[in-house]
């Protein structure tokens, strides 16, 4: 597979989980700015598991960009789907989770990966993705409950 074909798979869903992670503002930023560090070091088909490789770079390029700025950015309806709208409450309260929080919930609560495909992708054991996990659901149900 060559770079270009790589690129655009990969490309949406890389910008949606950004999305999640840093806003939609800065989503197409944060995915350029790595396919952009990756080639000027190599070429993507050189990676041995290139999406991996690109979501763990797009999670550590997000909690680089949200340590640098330290604003909560809001996510406006990531994928068109109305239950954002239906339930903002419910996008605040995950949108205030620590970043590794927040892209476990979303890598598997809206993606529906698997909690092992989740651990690959963010580059962590599954017994990591797990805990994240339990934590969020943790804050979540405080969170909820309260309101």
């Amino acid at each position: 597979m060559d770079d270009e074909v790589i690129y655009r798979k990969n490309r949406n869903d890389l910008i949606r989980y950004a999305s999640v992670l840093v806003g939609p503002t800065s989503a197409e930023d944060v995915v350029s700015t790595i396919v952009l560090r990756v080639l000027a070091r190599q070429h993507l088909a050189d990676l041995r598991e290139p999406r991996p490789y690109l979501f763990r770079a797009v999670l550590n390029e997000c909690r680089t960009r949200l340590d640098r700025e330290r604003n909560h950015s809001t996510l406006d309806n990531v994928d068109g789907t109305q239950s954002v709208e239906q339930q903002p409450e419910v996008l605040a309260a995950v949108l205030a989770l620590p970043v590794r929080q927040k892209a476990a919930t979303y890598l598997v609560y809206w993606e529906g990966l698997s909690v092992q495909e989740t651990a690959r992708l963010m580059g962590i054991r599954p017994g990591t993705v797990k805990r994240y996990l339990y934590l969020a659901r943790r804050v979540l149900k405080g969170a909820l409950d309260a309101d």
